[in-house]
């Protein structure tokens, strides 16, 4: 088996659950794939700064994946609605027989989901959707009458028993290398016509491991001054972690060691 895993929100080797569910089926290796979809950024608004930390995160997660014989594809597509038949194409060529994916719940992706669930099913092929980016999967936790909590103490409550009956939280490994393929990574872009402006590599340095760093300072030191400190900016007494979270180059309840 071999399986494809798409990399979206999720820009991370450590606690993947597409990526660690796909590594432990495989047999006949791995292959990774991004897609990059400009018309359908600008529709959502993005800016080129974010547009570069991605491309920049993607260079680095490459490398990552690389060591662990995982080549990272990357198809350049326009929209959204082109992915079904790209990734389609995308399994045919790299010879897999399964699609692994971290669920998105925004309408449009989950549109897209849809549309690719569709494909695939009519070619036959295997689709794996996992919960990744949330505890709990949107729409499970409902009140005794099978209602939506509309307060917050209760809801926390029924949350916290949940995870408590699953064990708690569930913190998966970078998986192991795989079985190497003939297959070589893509390059990735530098940047693209569609966003050019504003880059700020200095403030923004890319990968799981610079997230794992800035996780690792918030927690040792600004945290515990944070109530004085969260509503200056001149002070830096916040994490600074959003853009790694909004992209998944980490998760806030693990992280992988900072290299120092």
């Amino acid at each position: 088996m071999r399986p494809l895993v798409w990399f979206r929100s999720d820009l991370r080797t450590t606690d993947n659950t597409a990526l660690f569910e796909a590594c432990r089926a495989a047999t006949e290796g791995v292959v990774a794939v991004y897609t990059i979809t400009p018309d359908q950024w600008l529709e959502h608004d993005w800016a080129p700064i974010k547009v570069d930390f991605i491309l920049r995160t993607l260079r680095d997660l490459s490398a990552t994946l690389a060591d662990l014989d995982i080549p990272l594809k990357v198809l350049h597509l326009s929209r959204f609605a082109d992915a079904p038949a790209a990734l389609l194409k995308l399994v045919a060529a790299c010879r897999c027989d399964a699609l692994h994916f971290n669920d998105e719940y925004e309408i449009n992706e989950r549109r897209r989901d849809d549309a690719v669930r569709s494909a695939f099913a009519s070619a036959n092929i295997a689709v794996h959707a996992h919960t990744d980016q949330v505890l709990i999967q949107p729409g499970t936790l409902r009140t005794t009458e099978g209602r939506w909590y509309t307060v917050y103490t209760p809801f926390k409550r029924a949350a916290l028993a949940l995870l408590q009956r699953q064990n708690g939280i569930r913190v998966l490994p970078s998986p192991a290398a795989q079985r190497p393929t003939t297959l070589s990574p893509d390059p990735i872009p530098d940047s693209l016509p569609e966003f050019q402006g504003l880059r700020r590599p200095d403030l923004w340095p890319a990968g799981e491991r610079a997230a794992a760093q800035r996780l690792h300072t918030f927690s040792a030191s600004i945290l515990f001054d944070y109530h004085e400190r969260r509503d200056t900016p001149s002070l830096g007494g916040t994490s600074t972690l959003s853009p790694y979270l909004a992209i998944g180059s980490c998760l806030l309840y693990t992280s992988p060691s900072p290299r120092v």
